[in-house]
Parts: C-alpha cells; structure tokens; sequence
C-alpha cells in the first residue's frame, strides 16, 4: 500500500464514521453544527502549491471553468501582483479532509474576476461553498473591490455547478455573474475560520 492508498482508506473511514453520526439526526443543520468544522485559509505556497496544481489537473465536477494549471503556472500565479489566492482546508472532529478546495481572484481595477474555483466533492452540501463566498466578499470588502463577477463554463462533467453563481446570490449581466460586494449579507454555514 502506498501512503496515497493509506490516506485514502483514512478519508474513506473518516466518511463512514460522518455518515453513521448523520443517521442520529433528523435536521440537517444540527449535524453540521455538530462536526465542529474549521477552515484554515493560506495564500499559494510552497508546500499547497504541488497539491493546487494537482486538483487543477482532477477537479471536473465542482469546477466552474475547468482551467488546468501546471505546477509552475500556479507558482507564477503565486508570485503575481495581478492575483490573489486562496487555498482551503477542512477539519472536524473525525480529522483533517485536507485541502478542498481552490479559488483564484485576478484583479481589474475595482472588480475581482473568480479565474478559478474548484472543490473536492467529498465536501458538497456541508457549507464549504457559502464559507468560501464569505471570505472572499470579506477580503475584497476589505481590499476596496466593490464587485465580484464569476463565469461558468459547461463541461460533460460539471452540471452540478451550473446553478452555483445564482444560489449564491449572483445575477446575470453581460454574459457573467455579478455580486456588489456593498450590498452582500454573510451566508449561514456552521464553518468557522480556524486562527
């Protein structure tokens, strides 16, 4: 067995054991509320950056573009002042999911363009997407971006993200999706940022 192989009977058993606490549960939210889960949010580095490009190249089903990077497009991405970037992990009391999930914002002018936005689908429908919606409106709230605009581009394998954008509160104009970043009310989600 590889370490690869090892970690991945980790991740499966770590499932099992969320999916027997959920049947003890007859709302949703409740449960959520009781994994306990923690985001940590890091910039590109050089210790995500070989697994980034890694997901680049694998993520098709929660992938709003399906942009593939290499590894060295991701660390010019890193080190350029025209982006910023954003790397997701997950944690609960059943242990750590890794990271799961990928987002990089290019700056014109006033606006953040979402270039990429991908997920690991072994965290759908437990609030990593409103999380994630958060910190970024957080950040280009912060950073005097006054709008955010997002692109979804269909693939044969991506469908369960074409909604995405408009679940989220986008609307549509010329073609993208558009969020105000002043008018933005936080998404609900039982995921606290882990300090």
């Amino acid at each position: 067995m590889t370490e690869e192989d090892k970690e991945r009977t980790k991740l499966y058993q770590q499932n099992a054991q969320r999916n027997l606490t959920q049947h003890e549960f007859t709302d949703e939210n409740d449960f959520l509320k009781s994994l306990n889960m923690k985001s940590k949010i890091d910039s590109f580095n050089k210790f995500n950056i070989p697994r980034v490009a890694q997901l680049s190249q694998r993520s098709n089903q929660f992938n709003l573009r399906t942009i593939r990077y290499s590894e060295i497009d991701i660390q010019n991405i890193s080190q350029s002042r025209d982006y910023f970037t954003f790397a997701f992990n997950l944690e609960d009391k059943f242990g750590d999911n890794g990271l799961i999930s990928v987002v990089i914002l290019q700056k014109k002018e006033k606006t953040l363009f979402i270039d990429t936005w991908f997920m690991s689908c072994r965290v759908l429908k437990r609030g990593m997407e409103q999380f994630t919606l958060n910190s970024i409106v957080d950040f280009a709230t912060k950073n005097g971006f006054k709008t955010i605009v997002g692109e979804y581009s269909m693939t044969a394998k991506n469908e369960i993200v074409k909604d995405h954008y408009e679940n989220l509160g986008f609307y549509f104009e010329d073609n993208v999706w558009k969020l105000e970043t002043g008018n933005y009310k936080k998404l609900e989600t039982s995921i606290v940022k882990s300090q």
